[in-house]
């Protein structure tokens, strides 16, 4: 006969793991998501992580409605809400940073703010030195936060230059335009085309590039009706 296959986790039940392992353990002085990730020191051994998930299974059970829940299921079970409420959070933040997209159908939830709380909104918090203490997830979860920082430095060097670049057009209404002399002796009129605007990092980049893309077309058209003028007069 099969093994009969435990009931899924409701979001009642997922969002009291989040708050239990938010809560602060015994006189450790952290919370039981950082006691779980911290590496084995002579007061944290690993009995102390095994009881201290006898204590968040003895309390989820007594506060849930739902089937009881052994502490190994409890375990994996955050081990799993770390890894993907983290992936949607991520994937939310770096839809926030897109500017001139439609609106889009985020994932992020009531839970999802709930375990971000926990582990932390700005990357992965990784307790001591060696490393006996760090696992391949976590060296992984560590190479991510790297990546994403890297990215933002470069946005923001992006977003620097390019608001440069816009204040650094300028334009003198009194300075007139005149045309070139062909190899056939009339006049010509050389117009450049506009410079390819660069894909914005952010709202403010965006402002600055429409500002000068708005300067450049008022290039244009004076330099097109000064062209018209000079051939009226040669005429």
């Amino acid at each position: 006969m099969a093994k009969q296959r435990a009931p899924n986790f409701t979001l009642q039940e997922n969002t009291l793991l989040a708050h239990l392992m938010g809560e602060e353990y015994m006189n450790f002085g952290m919370s039981r998501h950082k006691l779980d990730r911290h590496r084995f020191t002579s007061q944290i051994s690993s009995s102390v992580k095994k009881e201290m998930w006898s204590n968040v299974e003895t309390t989820f059970n007594a506060n849930s409605t739902g089937p009881h829940r052994k502490g190994s299921d409890l375990e994996k079970k955050w081990e799993n809400l770390t890894s993907t409420q983290r992936g949607i959070y991520q994937d939310h933040q770096r839809m926030l940073t897109l500017t001139g997209s439609p609106p889009f159908n985020s994932k992020c939830t009531i839970l999802t703010e709930a375990v971000m709380n926990v582990i932390g909104k700005e990357g992965v918090d990784i307790m001591g030195i060696g490393p006996s203490s760090l696992d391949t997830s976590i060296l992984q979860l560590t190479d991510m936060r790297d990546d994403d920082q890297q990215d933002a430095e470069i946005n923001m060097t992006m977003c620097t230059s390019s608001a440069a670049m816009s204040k650094s057009v300028s334009f003198n209404p009194k300075r007139r335009y005149t045309p070139s002399m062909a190899e056939n002796g009339y006049r010509s009129a050389t117009i450049s085309p506009p410079d390819k605007p660069s894909p914005s990092c952010c709202s403010h980049c965006s402002l600055h590039e429409l500002n000068a893309l708005k300067k450049r077309k008022l290039e244009l058209q004076i330099q097109l009706f000064e062209a018209q003028l000079a051939r009226f007069d040669e005429e």
